[in-house]
């Protein structure tokens, strides 16, 4: 015969958000219903049977429970679903286990990480809350909580509990790349710098604070830097949203350079662009285009438009470029079959230019 196990909460401690009922509908009904329907949905998950009394006099759920033979542990079956981006299944699993235990600092974790995951800080932070009232210093804890108050808006109070986490494990990168953020939010684009420093000597191979990095090192007003770890970030590769937030970055400091250093206006990307359109005239435009993708291609490793000594070479046209040239000249080119198109650079006002030296 299984065992019988139990446990007691009250009303105002269950999460009514796990069955879609507002204050008004507690001790309802409705409210008897959808708590017993949902304590036996849970334990039928991890192969367990429950019986639940609510008491609307000492407003207290009672839930009675037993194994089957083959039951599994409800952590297992949270964590089996975590691990297949079920993570909202997972929450009423882990809110459930919590009530059988609600003093496991690995079940608070976990818990508080699903709600933040699922964009529910204030759960969120209650949870971290309180395991950290039972476990100080849980270093995993101080850093999620710290995450849950900035996606709270809450910078300040997610800069001391960073803080705490860096004090007790200063290579943390975690730490250090959320708390670089914080500094970042606050203004302090040095200190960010020298966080995220830290954190790239431990990991010099994470796109992650490779791009946090370059974002602080311009922010800083270090552009020549930040490029640098814009280029390696897109280098090393990872995630796509990762390289694409790198190019972009780069593509805009570009283009800030470019007008700082030539105006409104760049004679030498007219001159540029005025020389690609006369060499349109003699293509045809599936020429145009495989030369405008050759480019755009060599651009994915980045092109170097600040340095003229630096220079490319192309299969579809004979010579050597320099990065500028080439980054004119395929603008010149989309302009021709495909007008309109970002390539991530504006050289509108020097296209009209070009297309006016060119005109009788």
């Amino acid at each position: 015969m299984s065992q019988n196990h139990s446990f007691s909460l009250p009303y105002d401690s269950f999460d009514l958000d796990l069955v879609g009922l507002s204050p008004d509908e507690v001790g309802s009904p409705i409210f008897h219903e959808k708590i017993s329907e949902f304590f036996a949905r849970q334990f039928s998950y991890f192969r367990g049977k429950a019986r639940v009394i609510c008491d609307d006099q000492a407003r207290t759920i009672h839930v009675t429970w037993s194994k089957n033979p083959d039951f599994v542990d409800p952590m297992s079956r949270a964590m089996e679903l975590v691990r297949q981006g079920e993570i909202r299944d997972a929450i009423p699993i882990l809110w459930t286990a919590l009530q059988q235990d609600p003093n496991d600092p690995s079940i608070l974790y976990n818990l508080g990480l699903a709600y933040n995951a699922t964009g529910q800080t204030r759960q969120a932070i209650n949870t971290l809350g309180r395991l950290l009232e039972i476990a100080p210093n849980h270093i995993h804890g101080l850093i999620a909580i710290g995450v849950a108050f900035v996606q709270d808006s809450q910078i300040d109070n997610a800069t001391d509990y960073l803080e705490r986490a860096l004090v007790l494990e200063p290579k943390n990168i975690f730490a250090l790349r959320n708390l670089a953020a914080c500094r970042l939010k606050q203004g302090r684009a040095e200190n960010a710098v020298e966080l995220l420093a830290t954190a790239r000597a431990l990991a010099p191979d994470d796109i992650q604070i490779l791009v946090s990095y370059g974002t602080a090192l311009e922010e800083a007003g270090r552009s020549e830097e930040a490029d640098a770890e814009y280029l390696r970030a897109i280098e090393i590769g990872g995630p796509t949203s990762w390289v694409e937030m790198a190019k972009q970055r780069r593509s805009a400091m570009a283009q800030e350079i470019l007008r700082k250093r030539g105006g409104d206006l760049r004679p030498d990307v007219v001159m540029y662009m005025s020389a690609a359109l006369e060499r349109f005239e003699k293509m045809n435009q599936q020429q145009i285009k495989a030369l405008a993708m050759e480019i755009a291609m060599l651009g994915q490793s980045g092109l170097d438009i600040n340095n003229p000594d630096k220079k490319y070479v192309l299969k579809t046209i004979p010579g050597s470029f320099t990065g500028l040239h080439l980054l004119a000249t395929m603008y010149a080119a989309f302009q021709s079959f495909a007008p309109g198109t970002d390539v991530g650079i504006n050289f509108s006002q020097e296209y009209q230019a070009a297309l006016a030296l060119r005109t009788p």
